[in-house]
Formats: C-alpha cells, structure tokens, sequence
C-alpha cells in the first residue's frame, strides 16, 4: 500500500525546493567622485575648506541617494558606499554619511586602499558609479583628468582611459560589471565609445573644463534614479571590458621636467610622443599601480614648479630665494631646525579611511 506524506511534509519539501531555486540577493557597491556632481560647476566645489565645498556635499549626497533610490527600486537591499575622491577631507567621506538612504552604508577601513582595485571583492554584484567625469586629454569635459592632474594625456595600449575605465577594468578581474554611471555629457561620449552597455545619467553640460551648466534638480534626480535601476534590470546584458595583454600604460605630462623625473621609476621607457613616458606590464593591475607611481613621481616635480612660480611672482622673491638658500646652508651644517610634522590620525590608530584621501 502506497503512503502518502501528510500536507505538512509536502508544503515542508516544496518550500524547501522554493528556497533552493531562489536566486541569492544581490550586493551592490556605488563608488562616487566629485567632478561630475550634478551642481559642482567650478573647481572650488571640489576642494575641501573651500565655501563650494560644502554646497558640492549636499549635491553630492543627493546624487548618490538617487541612485541608491533607483537600486532599491530594482529590489537590491544590499548598498555599500565608497569615497572616490581625494578633497583633502582626512576626517569624514566626502558624502554627508549621516544623510544617506538607508540600508545604505559607507565603506570605512582602518588601513589605506586602492578605491579602483580594492573597494569590492566576489561580494560585490555589481557598480554603480556616480559624479564621475570625463578623462585625461579630454579638452570640452568639465575638470577632465584621469587620476591626477599631471597627466595631460592617460592610454593604455593607445586607447584614452578615463576612471570609470579605470573601475571597469579593475572590477573585471572578478567579474564584477559596471552598469550604471552618472556625470557630465562629455563622459557619456567617451563611454558611449567604450562601455555602451552602462546606463548613463548625463546631469550636466560641461561647456568647457573650467564651467558646467547643471540641468534642475527634479531632472537629475530622475536621471540618476532611472539609470541605477535600469543597470540592475538589465544586469544580464552589462558586459565587462574586452582588454587582453600585455598592456601598455603611456601618460603624457604637463612638461620636461615632470616627464624626466616620472621617467626615474625603474623600468618606465619614454614613449614617441613628447613628454609620455610609458610602462609595459602582462597585466592590468600591476600597470595601473606602476602607472600611479609614475604620476607621483611627475606630481614632486610639478609642485617644485608651482612653489617656483609663486615665489617669481612675489614682489620680494629675491629676499625668500636668499632664505632658502640660507636654510638649506644651514641644514647642511646640521643646524637647521625643521619643525615637528603635525600628528596624524594614522600614527593614533584611530584614522578611518573610506577610500580616496
């Protein structure tokens, strides 16, 4: 005679079964600059200590709630947040933390880390990257640079690179797609080129790189809502870069001496073009970071210009060159006295890093 399970153990094995099919929930993470923010429209909105500054946060923090809107209406509950951009605010993320949608949470570290290639791990679903901008080289996008601004020119392997490149890239390693990106109209051109399948939110026209005209702010938060939720929707379609080695990371600088003094990082080459110097790597993380060594290199020397020209621009720039001069006699002799550096957060233990610094 056949037995036949009570009701209780048939609803027991189809939940089970319902449990089993039900796809894991999916984990998001929405890293942020500062240039693209929909109302930054002038280089002081992304300094910190600068009065634009603290209007650039509140716009900043708008265009990241819309897209964290836009991911919850796309059913994702699981939003980490990382700071992408280095304003000199060492105490807190450039975002105002406190004002941010729930379940949303920011990214904090007791230790440094590469926001491109160490902000996610095979947690991560998917990237949704707000108030980025267009790349080095790029002369109509709003504040165009790729990672600093010593670079004038940014490839790899003869192919202008912008951050969001940058991102994808780095995130392919793990398969992590990037799907949904907000900025100014420039960088929708530069990804309609090279990343087609991202969901773009243009939510402003850079006129040139020294203004931007934002459109209102009903309009970008529809924009940035609709193109995060969109990314997730349409998450099967993302694709990632199709880039295969060896690589070849050549950045073009401002002039010779920042050029010669990149060129000291063992193992760089110049390049055909003038003032490029280049690294040759297999692989695409170790020429990123070798690429960032020679962008700091190229940085040491453009602050000693920069420090050159104010002092030739002063009305007593004889008397400071002579006590210049003066100190550094009297470092040679063992008798100068440097001042004590500030104490950092980092040396108390207590610092918090939430990506870029």
């Amino acid at each position: 005679m056949r037995r036949r399970l009570p009701l209780t153990g048939l609803l027991a094995i189809l939940l089970a079964a319902l449990v089993i099919a039900a796809p894991a929930p999916l984990k998001v993470l929405v890293l942020y600059d500062m240039e693209g923010v929909s109302e930054a429209t002038s280089l002081a909105h992304t300094g910190f200590g600068t009065p634009e500054y603290a209007a650039a946060r509140i716009s900043l923090t708008a265009d990241v709630n819309a897209a964290i809107a836009g991911l919850k209406a796309a059913g994702i509950t699981d939003i980490v947040v990382v700071d992408g951009h280095g304003s000199g605010n060492v105490l807190e993320p450039d975002v105002l933390e406190g004002q941010l949608l729930a379940p949303a949470r920011m990214i904090a570290r007791n230790a440094p880390f590469d926001i491109y290639m160490d902000s996610y791990d095979n947690s991560i679903d998917a990237i949704v990257a707000v108030a980025m901008h267009a790349g080095a080289g790029n002369g109509s996008g709003f504040l165009s640079h790729t990672y600093s601004g010593v670079a004038v020119d940014y490839r790899v392997n003869g192919t202008p690179f912008n951050e969001t490149m940058i991102l994808a890239a780095g995130a392919a390693r793990l398969k992590i797609p990037v799907v949904a990106v907000s900025g100014d109209d420039q960088l929708e051109r530069e990804l309609q080129r090279q990343l087609p399948w991202v969901q773009f939110a243009a939510v402003k026209h850079a006129v040139d790189r020294t203004k931007a005209e934002p459109l209102a702010r009903g309009e970008i938060d529809r924009r940035i809502t609709a193109a995060a939720r969109a990314g997730i929707e349409k998450l099967a379609a993302a694709r990632l870069p199709d880039l295969a080695g060896p690589f070849r990371f050549a950045v073009t600088f401002h002039d010779e001496a920042e050029a010669t003094n990149a060129a000291l990082l063992p193992g760089s080459e110049p390049a055909l073009a003038a003032r490029t110097v280049q690294v040759r790597t297999n692989d695409f993380e170790e020429g990123y970071r070798k690429s960032l060594r020679l962008l700091g290199l190229a940085g040491a020397a453009a602050r000693e210009t920069a420090i050159q020209a104010v002092i030739t621009a002063s009305p007593d720039a004889a008397a400071i060159r002579a006590r210049v001069s003066a100190w550094n006699g009297e470092r040679f002799l063992d008798r100068a006295v440097v001042p004590p550096s500030p104490p950092s957060l980092a040396a108390t233990g207590k610092a918090r890093y939430f990506g870029a610094r």
